[in-house]
């Protein structure tokens, strides 16, 4: 899929749009019958959510306010990454903010794409979070790779003394 066009691509999404909404009901059927049929799987994946939730470190949905990062700051990290040249530190930060959407985040944010447009990626697959939480995460791992960028220019200022 890495060799489509952005226009195929976008043709592409819009007809996965447009089955969606045309076999919305037979979507949603066949999926609470697969809730019937599976009521264990239901169950683990309701805990594993729940636990996942639990574990992550403070509160997701944290503001750019919270995290002390300001929009200039925002739009430096970001020009980083672009960069990749801290690309180690990035995907660290990626990981450590959501493991099963870091590969999403760092796509979100070295190409500049909107949850919508990573929701079904072709080859990363379906994001694990919803829009709010993807956000949230993705705020969360700007936090964390401004702290490893602090503690990279203080060793840097450090060794240069």
């Amino acid at each position: 899929m890495d060799g489509m066009s952005e226009q195929a691509q976008e043709v592409r999404r819009n007809y996965k749009r447009q089955y969606r909404i045309r076999n919305r009901e037979k979507i949603n059927s066949q999926q609470r019958m697969w809730r019937k049929r599976n009521p264990d799987k239901v169950k683990e994946y309701q805990v594993q959510y729940w636990e996942r939730k639990a574990g992550k470190a403070g509160n997701i949905r944290a503001s750019w306010k919270d995290y002390g990062i300001t929009q200039e700051r925002a739009d430096e990290l970001m020009e980083i990454v672009r960069s990749g040249e801290y690309e180690i530190l990035a995907h660290q930060a990626a990981h450590m903010a959501d493991e099963k959407a870091a590969e999403h985040i760092l796509l979100s944010v070295k190409k500049n794409l909107s949850y919508e447009r990573l929701e079904y990626h072709d080859r990363l697959g379906r994001c694990p979070l919803g829009r709010t939480d993807f956000y949230g995460a993705r705020r969360l791992f700007f936090h964390y790779l401004d702290l490893a960028l602090r503690g990279e220019e203080t060793k840097i200022q450090e060794d240069g003394k």
